[in-house]
């Protein structure tokens, strides 16, 4: 089996990068709600070819989310998993990523106020208590049976809010768009099976260009797909509907390469030229690609997708190179809720604006709608969550799927 690393289960580079991206994208989240900021602080529509640092935000969650898998996966088997039994957990992850994405989803919009027999604010923040149910790490101290009880009234909890869910025309609750996290969870279901395959059967360097090889093809389907009459054949109508689907698991294979090259022991040596090697290839493949494939966020585009790619592993070179190189680590602790506990962080927003519309309180001062003031309000916004995060670390709720 390939280690990518000899020992270690954390690695703090990739902490603080994973605890940046959470903490700008509570940033953006909350910015999206402030009117006449500069349109480079706002994503840019999908027929506008280009994209601004707010398009890098879920892109970057995805590379990060590859620049873990190696690891998760090394742990597991470290326990003495079998390939099936870490199948089966990325199976489970993923379909709990996706079932948070689209109850969060569809709270977000899609249904009928009127006919739901609670408050939507109510209904949301009810969501979020059965997601902790389920999805926190309980003490091994704590009796087993009360455990599984509480995950078992989690899930059924979902099933009452499901059952409870009334849409436009008395319809139910919809995939819509999956939500953010649930693309995500289809991107780390796609994405991590593929390297759990490549890890049986291939020594490190040919798993590295088979993974890269890969990532081209999944994004070569989105053209195989878009630009001719392939999406006409019926077998492949599905695929063409999920095409972004491709693209996500490219960019979360680009971050299992990217952690290879790094920590696997195979390519430390030469670690810093293949890093400037592997940068410099995506950057060229993503200006030839934008030749024929406008940068698009929302329709999940090649060009958009390798410029993603480029510019994480530039972001993760400078905080390799601050941390692990310089050893500046003092600033890293601000991150560090984020980092090891990034999906409460991430849902810690949505909970307390729950909270805040059952008690008809709204937020945000109306000063800080709009503007410098509004945008300073969205910092402040993301560092007081993040501070709420670290407290609730401490107190021992972490969520993990």
């Amino acid at each position: 089996m390939n280690k990518p690393t000899s020992n270690a289960s954390r690695v703090l580079s990739i902490d603080v990068f994973r605890g940046i991206i959470i903490f700008t994208m509570v940033f953006v989240n909350e910015l999206a709600g402030i009117a006449d900021v500069p349109q480079w602080m706002k994503h840019l529509p999908a027929n506008v070819d280009g994209m601004t640092f707010v398009d890098l935000v879920f892109p970057a969650f995805l590379f990060i989310v590859g620049m873990s898998i190696p690891f998760a996966i090394q742990a597991r088997a470290n326990k003495g998993d079998s390939a099936l039994e870490i199948f089966k957990h990325i199976a489970l992850r993923s379909l709990g990523l996706i079932v948070i994405g689209v109850f969060m989803v569809n709270a977000e919009s899609g249904y009928d106020a009127a006919a739901m027999g609670i408050s939507m604010p109510l209904w949301t923040l009810l969501m979020f208590i059965y997601v902790l149910l389920i999805w926190s790490n309980y003490p091994k101290t704590l009796s087993p049976a009360i455990s599984l009880g509480a995950k078992l009234i989690g899930v059924a909890g979902l099933v009452m809010l499901w059952w409870m869910y009334k849409g436009p025309n008395d319809t139910g609750m919809t995939t819509q768009w999956w939500g953010i996290l649930g693309l995500i969870g289809w991107a780390y279901l796609i994405a991590g099976s593929l390297f759990l395959i490549t890890r049986q059967f291939a020594s490190p360097a040919t798993q590295f260009f088979t993974l890269a090889l890969v990532a081209l093809a999944l994004i070569g389907l989105f053209f195989a797909l878009d630009k001719t009459a392939l999406a006409s054949v019926p077998v492949l109508q599905t695929l063409a509907a999920a095409n972004g689907n491709h693209t996500h698991a490219a960019i979360v294979l680009a971050g299992v390469i990217l952690s290879q090259l790094f920590y696997l022991p195979a390519f430390a040596a030469s670690r810093f030229k293949n890093y400037l090697v592997f940068t410099s290839v995506i950057v060229l493949l993503a200006f030839a690609s934008w030749q024929v494939s406008p940068i698009s966020k929302i329709w999940a585009t090649p060009s958009w997708a390798l410029f993603s790619v480029f510019f994480c592993c530039v972001i993760f070179g400078a905080v390799y190179w601050l941390v692990d190189v310089k050893q500046q680590r003092a600033w890293t602790a601000f991150f560090e809720p984020s980092a090891t506990n990034p999906l409460l962080v991430y849902i810690l927003p949505y909970i307390v604006l729950s909270l805040c519309g059952i008690l008809g309180f709204y937020l945000r001062p109306e000063f800080f709608n709009a503007g410098l003031a509004g945008i300073l309000w969205s910092l402040g916004f993301a560092c007081v969550i993040m501070v709420i995060g670290a407290g609730l670390t401490r107190m021992g709720l972490r969520v993990k799927l």
